[in-house]
């Protein structure tokens, strides 16, 4: 994603130098959201902390994965798993954006990767208005996520 980075780098250079700045990049499973983070905390000017969905995540007790209330990875066909969402992770996501605001009221610098199931853009741009807020997508076709996803092995082919 060398485009991603040198874009996300020009729009550093747009941002207003007074606000606290938050770029939150977009896109599904082994994209390479993670990576872009860690290549523009490496380059920025600025001190971007890195915030990542999976850690969030992460928090959930067990018995919330694959739980109707909690994250369930449905296997659609031998290439596609749809992740759906039930309260208990939305809340936690939710936790996250407002954790997202609160840690730049402080006057953090942050790069975020997320995965949007919903109107979660809605909600950034809600939540974060006051600050100089980016958005990024990014995408890569269908044969890198595979390789990306065999080559991790710590996800299910198909999450992409």
């Amino acid at each position: 994603p060398k485009s991603a980075i040198l874009f996300i780098m020009v729009s550093e250079e747009a941002l207003d130098p007074r606000l606290t700045q938050i770029i939150v990049l977009n896109g599904v499973s082994s994209v390479g959201k993670s990576s872009v983070a860690k290549a523009v905390q490496r380059i920025a000017q600025k001190p971007f902390l890195h915030v990542q969905m999976d850690d969030f995540l992460s928090m959930l007790p067990p018995r919330a994965i694959e739980q109707e209330d909690g994250l369930v990875f449905l296997r659609i066909d031998s290439e596609t798993i749809d992740v759906q969402t039930g309260y208990i992770a939305k809340r936690a996501l939710e936790g996250m954006r407002y954790a997202i605001a609160a840690m730049a009221e402080r006057g953090n610098h942050m790069i975020v990767d997320d995965v949007f199931f919903d109107s979660e853009d809605s909600e950034y741009r809600q939540l974060l208005g006051q600050f100089d807020f980016r958005l990024v997508g990014l995408f890569a076709p269908l044969d890198v996520f595979r390789n990306r996803e065999i080559a991790r092995g710590d996800r299910g082919i198909g999450l992409a």
